[in-house]
C-alpha cells in the first residue's frame, strides 16, 4: 500500500509537469515511478497508468515512438488485469473488468493520435528543410522549434483562463 501511495504522488508529479507543458521533467518523473513498480503486482492498474501517463508525456516530448510503446504496454497490462480478474465471480470483479474494457478503445485512439503528431511533427521538418533550402532565412515563423508539438487543448484553456482573469481585474 505505502510503495503504491509513493507511485501514486510520483506519478502526480509528473502529470503536474505535463499540465505545465515540461515534458521532458515529467517523461523523467514518470520514468521513476516506473522503477519503484517493480515490487507490485504486474497486472496492477497503478502500473498502467503509469505506462500511460507516460506514453502521453513522451508524445509531447517528440518521443513518439517510445510513446507508442509505453501506451501498448499500457494496454497490455490492462488485458493481463481483464484476464485476472474475469477469473474472480465477485460483482467488483465484474464492475472492474467492465472499466478496464473501456479503457482500451480510449488507450489505442491516444496512440492513433501520438502517431499522427509524429507525422505532423516529420512534416513541419520536411517542409522546414525545403523552405530553408529555397529561400534563405525567409521563413518568417522560424524553424528552430519544429520538433516541439504543443497539445492544442491545454493553450486554449490557458488563454481562457487568462482571459477571465483579466477581466475579473478590470471589474475591480
Amino acid at each position: 500500500k505505502l510503495l503504491e501511495r509513493l507511485c501514486s504522488t510520483m506519478l502526480a508529479l509528473g502529470e503536474v509537469s505535463i499540465e505545465n507543458e515540461n515534458y521532458k521533467q515529467a517523461v523523467e518523473d514518470i520514468l521513476e515511478c516506473l522503477k519503484k513498480t517493480e515490487n507490485l503486482a504486474k497486472d496492477s492498474r497503478i502500473i498502467a497508468e503509469i505506462h500511460y501517463q507516460l506514453g502521453v508525456a513522451q508524445g509531447y516530448h517528440a518521443q513518439h515512438d517510445e510513446a507508442v510503446k509505453s501506451l501498448e504496454s499500457a494496454i497490455t497490462i490492462l488485458k493481463e488485469r481483464i484476464s485476472n480478474m474475469s477469473k474472480v465471480e465477485t460483482d467488483d470483479a465484474k464492475k472492474e473488468v467492465k472499466e478496464l474494457e473501456a479503457l482500451i478503445p480510449e488507450i489505442e485512439e491516444k496512440i492513433n493520435d501520438t502517431k499522427d503528431m509524429k507525422k505532423e511533427a516529420e512534416t513541419k521538418k520536411e517542409e522546414a528543410k525545403e523552405g530553408a533550402s529555397s529561400s534563405s532565412g525567409d521563413n518568417a515563423f522560424g524553424s528552430s522549434k519544429v520538433d516541439e508539438v504543443k497539445p492544442v487543448p491545454s493553450i486554449a484553456v490557458k488563454r481562457k483562463a487568462e482571459e477571465e482573469d483579466s477581466s475579473n481585474k478590470k471589474l475591480s
